[in-house]
């Protein structure tokens, strides 16, 4: 009753509810009469000072809270800022062009043991669908085709149809949208990055790449020192890569696709015009020849298609090499006579069922994967954009030595030369170079 007198319950409460060193004296007292309540001793008042001393023990100091003013600065926030900007809406509805849909392909990925992260792969997702809007109809869809590591920087890779070859094209040096420039090719080094065309690629820079083997920089513009030397800079060898990869990797259940009689190479489609490929199981997916090449191969010279003729030509004779590859063409055995694909089931062993799926690895470019089942295939290459090889790599040898020296006077008479002959220097001119001017008749 005195204490109703002088002060409330709720106030007497609050003040022994006052925190002192991050405790209070309310607090630390209910656990002093639980810890009563809990052992009973058989003399309390005795052993309740003990008790408060071993409660005091048992409570962990925890450390103090670490200062986040400065946590979201530097990288992290920059990482934060450029991402917030894939995830801001568009004011209006855009236009563009169809992009992939990532986050579905990504399962299959995972499959063949790819995988970029979940949160990277819905950064790269959302970077490709802003990017396909900004894109012209020409490009009809953009696909995701993989990474390609350097040494500082990876470079994301996806593609769209070429809309048209360029207008001052020579189609002796390079060809256009029906050969190895196909597709246009985009790449970044981020999600958050704007993405860069690649340059159409030419006969010789798919040639001279497969010579040589050199690690990407990151950086595009880069150099490209080599022997033999090659034509163009890194983004060129890098579409060079994409062009040789593309063409040796691009595999599909047979049946996918079809060439009509020109060889140009479509996806089979039903009655009403829908693309519908045949339904195929894993077990029947696990032979080499229920695969076939949905892009043409690179024959010798860097193409697809057979050089042009010239036009003021008359016996004109195709180089060697200038052959055309059969379209569809099947993952049989590679030049060397070794196998040149894979194929295994996706899970195998004991946990293969009727809706497994199966997939298709390169034995000759490390990296590169098909997976399929059902009616759904994906191709992904995730790898340094070079051919396995089993031996060191050795650069070319250099041209051959140009022969001697021949005197035009000797050739000519078909005199031989005599070893040890080599040009001398002419003899000096004796005659004044400035003669006086002759003096006019009167």
């Amino acid at each position: 009753e005195n204490l109703s007198v002088n002060m409330s319950f709720e106030e007497a409460k609050q003040i022994l509810q006052m925190e002192d060193g991050g405790t209070s004296l309310y607090d630390h007292l209910s656990q002093v009469l639980l810890k009563v309540i809990t052992e009973k001793p058989s003399d309390a008042v005795t052993s309740f000072e003990n008790l408060s001393i071993g409660v005091k023990g048992e409570k962990v100091s925890l450390p103090p809270a670490p200062d986040s003013s400065g946590a979201a600065t530097g990288p992290v926030l920059e990482w934060s800022t450029s991402s917030a900007a894939l995830f801001k809406k568009p004011d209006e509805a855009p236009e563009g062009v169809p992009g992939p849909d990532l986050v579905a392909d990504a399962n299959l990925y995972e499959w063949a043991g790819v995988s970029f992260g979940k949160t990277e792969t819905y950064r790269l997702y959302l970077s490709i669908k802003k990017f396909c809007e900004t894109l012209d109809a020409g490009y009809v869809a953009v696909k995701f085709w993989g990474k390609v590591t350097a040494r500082n920087g990876d470079y994301y890779v996806c593609y769209g149809r070429t809309p048209e070859d360029p207008e001052d094209m020579d189609h002796s040096a390079m060809e256009g949208k029906d050969g190895a420039n196909k597709y246009t090719y985009f790449v970044t080094k981020s999600p958050s990055e704007p993405w860069v065309a690649l340059p159409n690629v030419t006969m010789a820079q798919i040639v001279t790449a497969g010579k040589i083997r050199r690690l990407l920089t990151g950086d595009l513009e880069a150099g490209v020192p080599s022997y033999p030397p090659f034509p163009g800079s890194e983004k060129n060898l890098l579409r060079a890569m994409i062009a040789r990869i593309t063409a040796d990797c691009s595999v599909a259940p047979a049946g996918t696709f079809e060439a009509d009689d020109e060889g140009v190479i479509e996806p089979v489609k039903n009655d009403d015009g829908d693309v519908d490929p045949p339904k195929k199981e894993c077990e029947e997916l696990l032979s080499k020849d229920a695969w076939a090449h949905y892009e043409l191969r690179l024959n010798t010279l860097g193409r697809c298609t057979k050089l042009p003729e010239p036009e003021d030509a008359d016996d004109y004779e195709p180089p060697e090499g200038d052959e055309v590859p059969e379209p569809l063409g099947g993952c049989g055995e590679a030049e060397d006579g070794s196998d040149d694909w894979s194929m295994r089931p996706c899970p195998g062993g004991a946990g293969m069922t009727a809706g497994s799926y199966a997939k298709a690895v390169s034995l000759t470019w490390p990296g590169a994967f098909a997976v399929a089942g059902g009616k759904s295939f994906v191709n992904v290459y995730v790898g340094n954009g070079l051919p396995y090889s089993t031996t060191t790599y050795t650069p070319p040898l250099p041209a051959a030595i140009c022969g001697e020296w021949k005197d035009e006077a000797q050739e000519e008479e078909g005199a031989e030369i005599e070893p040890g002959t080599f040009p001398m220097e002419g003899k000096d001119l004796t005659t004044d170079p400035t003669p006086p001017a002759e003096e006019e008749d009167e």
